[in-house]
């Protein structure tokens, strides 16, 4: 499901994008680049209405498309939640591990109960 809604998001914000650089403005715009095909084809003026709804459309489309594929990934939950509570089962283990009877630390001998290296025959 996510999947597709992201294409559909991708198509829809291809086509927005595409529809404001083909209208006409002050500077100039894409419509220049197709010899005005837009411009004749829908006849003067009625070609900058026409592409004003386009966009409108367009854009109402990407906010809705917006909000629904946030939406829709909020009810599948994060992904970093669930990498979270393995790395918490992780030091969980770990923690266990390390409690496991640990060696006891040899005793301090006392240099007077020490055997007395000295006299030993070299």
């Amino acid at each position: 499901m996510t999947v597709f809604l992201m294409i559909i998001h991708i198509v829809i914000s291809a086509l927005l994008i595409l529809s404001i650089l083909v209208q006409s403005s002050k500077g100039g715009s894409l419509d220049g680049l197709v010899g005005g095909a837009a411009t004749s084809a829908l006849g003067g003026q009625g070609a900058n209405k026409f592409m004003k709804q386009v966009t409108i459309v367009l854009a109402v489309l990407f906010t809705a498309s917006c909000l629904v594929f946030a939406i829709s990934l909020n009810h599948e939950g994060p992904s970093s939640s669930k990498a979270v509570d393995i790395l918490k089962k992780d030091v969980e283990k770990t923690k266990a591990a390390q409690q496991v009877e640990q060696p006891k630390a040899v005793e301090q001998v006392d240099k007077s109960e020490a055997i007395p290296t000295d006299n030993v025959d070299k």
